[in-house]
């Protein structure tokens, strides 16, 4: 059986600042540099932020009790805040937006950005840009055409859509036991921040007509990467690496799998992690402490309702009674 990896760290910190020069540094060093400029005195400025991380991925809900306008250099990595309270506008120099109380804001990578804030509350997503490039891939754009138009959702129920996502995301890195601490799930979780964030926020992807041509692939190409996903099943590996395993693209390896297995690559993957759970639950033993919850997390089952239905329709009886009997 292919081990399952360490969990990675989730880290949380608390903090309270009350120079600017301090919130300027600490932005500058979680996000990107800025250049505050006050709106008012800041003689009662306080910052508070309570921020987890798990590998690339950061969750941060923040308090600035203060009238300030910052520039940015341009952003790495894209950036989704979303406003609880207060008066907040982003866009560009000259062309800011007010954004509402439950309304998200995307800071889209490589643009610099203007924001004018005023005593709020917010919470703050940070994720890797390549993942919003894996993601743009699977439907057929090229990286070097994709763009982000817009900061705003493109509606009331997709701005909806990414408070859920942020909310997942939080839930994820809490408690004892963080099911983000997993690198399946992990790397599950910023797979579904980037697909919000193309939802979500207008770009490449909703204006032009890309169609996939995958070509004719070799059922060899199925055997690699089937061989690759067995292999690696334990880790949190992701389609573009399958493919790669495979020597073949994307698309390519969706449209084999279509054709001479009728079902994806990553159907065939949750198969094999969903059989290794059922074997390691089958092997449980609930004295020394394996449990339901702790079996489906390290093969990347982050939901355990989820994890116990789709469980229940493959083997025929719940998960618990498995590792019961």
């Amino acid at each position: 059986m292919t081990a399952a990896p360490e969990h990675a760290p989730v880290e949380r910190t608390e903090l309270e600042l009350r120079e600017l020069t301090e919130v300027q540094d600490l932005i500058g060093s979680r996000y990107v540099d800025v250049r505050p400029r006050p709106l008012d005195t800041a003689r009662d400025l306080l910052f508070q932020s309570a921020t987890a991380t798990a590998g690339p991925l950061v969750v941060d809900s923040v308090t600035l009790r203060a009238a300030i306008e910052f520039d940015t250099d341009p952003i790495a990595d894209p950036t989704v805040v979303c406003l609880f309270d207060g008066r907040y506008a982003a866009g560009r120099r000259g062309d800011l937006r007010r954004v509402g109380s439950g309304e998200a804001v995307l800071f889209p990578p490589g643009a610099p950005v203007t924001t004018r804030i005023d005593r709020i509350k917010h919470h703050v997503v940070k994720f890797p840009a390549a993942t919003i490039i894996a993601t743009v891939g699977r439907l057929g754009v090229e990286p070097a055409a994709f763009r982000f138009h817009g900061t705003a959702p493109v509606s009331a129920a997709m701005n909806q859509h990414w408070l859920a996502t942020a909310a997942y995301l939080t839930r994820g890195l809490a408690g004892p036991e963080p099911p983000l601490a997993h690198p399946l799930v992990l790397t599950a979780a910023i797979a579904t921040a980037a697909a919000a964030t193309v939802a979500v926020f207008p770009n490449t992807t909703m204006t032009a007509g890309y169609t996939a041509g995958p070509g004719a692939a070799a059922p060899a190409v199925v055997r690699r990467a089937v061989a690759y996903i067995d292999a690696h099943a334990g880790e949190p590996i992701t389609l573009a690496d399958v493919a790669t395993a495979a020597g073949i693209g994307v698309r390519g390896l969706q449209a084999a799998f279509a054709r001479h297995r009728d079902s994806s690559p990553t159907g065939y993957l949750r198969r094999v992690r969903m059989e290794r759970a059922h074997r390691d639950l089958q092997h449980g033993d609930r004295a020394r402490g394996d449990t339901v919850a702790a079996i489906a997390r390290r093969w990347g089952f982050a939901t355990p309702g989820r994890f116990a239905a789709d469980y229940h329709r493959l083997f025929g009886q719940p998960p618990s009674r498995t590792l019961r009997t």
